[in-house]
């Protein structure tokens, strides 16, 4: 069916790309190409540990691992499209912001300097200034893990209550949190996810403020008390582009933290670090903005006192481990501000807290007790932000 003229060779490239290393496809003739192609998937296998390397194929078919197959077969991994502000020069790229944990990631899954060999992973990840005419060749990096990296045998097929351990504390290492197991692991497994990633976003980008922070743990407190038809139903009255630009952030992290939770042998549910159960755009935008324009506590949490507590203490936590890595988050309301005019309302005494520039309260290990977000719930989208740059280039 091709028109005549055709280069029927991009056809089998498309087809090919879609093949596992060793699978033949019919629709590509038996012919000397076809078998070099072949020849180079088979080639390119990184991975020499048959019984590993079958799982993660299984796990890739069945859609139960993150791209975990795709490095552990030839060393590539790509994400070309990305939803950023290329004006707002205070944050990074996404890819950029990221690969610190990547690289963690990857030294899991090739189990770096145990043979003596360094392999690097090709990176095919768009950011503003990056057309993607080659990859970027990619250093892997240990995590520092108590006791040491695991292998992927003890990882992925060992069992029992140490092995889980491992599990945890490797997956915590690469988003540089291997020393706050404890506190994480009072959290339900949702919370502690999020809680994971937002503290690396803490760390690793310095333009976040205390109200960015606010906005965040406000939203995931916030999140499992509704319902799907609760969050259809919110209104706004404009959308700001930042927060439409860190929700996107967000997102794209969760799917690193599902990429780590694949290569450390699923110390989380999959399903606890999915974008819906952790995250909605209008919720967070709704949350972002009350925050910038200085609400209380009290609005921020929609006057529920039961999540008082739980907030300060997510947020001591977060601020306790930023501080320990030299990270002091600062006040940095981008909103009206105060109206001075505007009528003065009575608030709870527990919610009403001294301004500060920056949040250095001690920490409390009061971190239980959190409900689950009803699974029937769906994350609404967020609207379009006022600058915004869809990076799509061809491969």
């Amino acid at each position: 069916m091709l028109p005549l003229g055709s280069d029927k060779t991009l056809l089998y490239r498309g087809i090919k790309s879609y093949l596992l290393p060793g699978q033949q496809s019919p629709w590509i003739p038996p012919n000397v190409t076809n078998c070099q192609m072949l020849s180079l998937q088979q080639q390119s296998v990184i991975c020499q540990d048959k019984e590993i390397f079958q799982l993660a194929k299984e796990q890739h078919i069945q859609s139960e691992n993150y791209s975990v197959f795709n490095i552990l077969s030839n060393g590539v991994i790509e994400c070309s499209n990305s939803l950023e502000d290329d004006c707002d020069t205070e944050i990074p790229g996404q890819s950029l912001i990221y690969r610190p944990a990547r690289q963690h990631i990857y030294s899991v899954l090739l189990e770096s300097g145990k043979g003596g060999a360094y392999p690097l992973v090709k990176e095919w990840f768009v950011y503003f200034g990056n057309p993607l005419k080659q990859p970027e060749l990619i250093q892997p990096v240990q995590p520092s893990v108590p006791g040491g990296t695991p292998d992927l045998k003890t990882l992925w097929l060992a069992k029992g209550p140490d092995v889980e351990k491992q599990r945890y504390s490797t997956f915590l290492a690469c988003f540089h949190l291997q020393d706050e197991m404890e506190e994480l692991q009072a959290l339900e497994a949702p919370v502690a996810g999020f809680c994971c990633l937002l503290t690396y976003l803490m760390m690793q980008v310095s333009s976040l403020s205390l109200e960015d922070l606010n906005a965040f743990v406000a939203l995931i407190l916030c999140l499992k008390g509704k319902s799907a038809a609760q969050l259809a139903g919110l209104q706004l009255a404009e959308v700001d582009s930042r927060a439409v630009h860190l929700g996107a952030v967000l997102v794209r992290g969760l799917t690193t933290l599902l990429m780590a939770n694949s290569a450390c042998g699923f110390p989380f549910r999959m399903d606890d670090l999915m974008p819906w159960t952790v995250f909605d755009g209008k919720l967070f935008q709704e949350k972002y903005q009350q925050s910038h324009r200085g609400c209380s506590v009290e609005e921020l949490l929609e006057g529920n006192e039961s999540l008082y507590t739980p907030f300060q203490n997510l947020k001591s936590f977060i601020c306790k481990v930023c501080m320990a890595k030299k990270r002091v988050i600062q006040s940095r309301p981008r909103g009206n501000g105060y109206n001075a005019g505007r009528e003065q309302r009575d608030f709870n005494p527990r919610f009403q807290q001294p301004r500060r520039s920056h949040f250095v309260s001690p920490y409390h290990n009061q971190m239980r007790g959190f409900v689950q977000r009803n699974p029937q719930s769906q994350g609404g989208g967020s609207g379009q932000p006022d600058r915004r740059r869809f990076h799509l280039p061809p491969r």
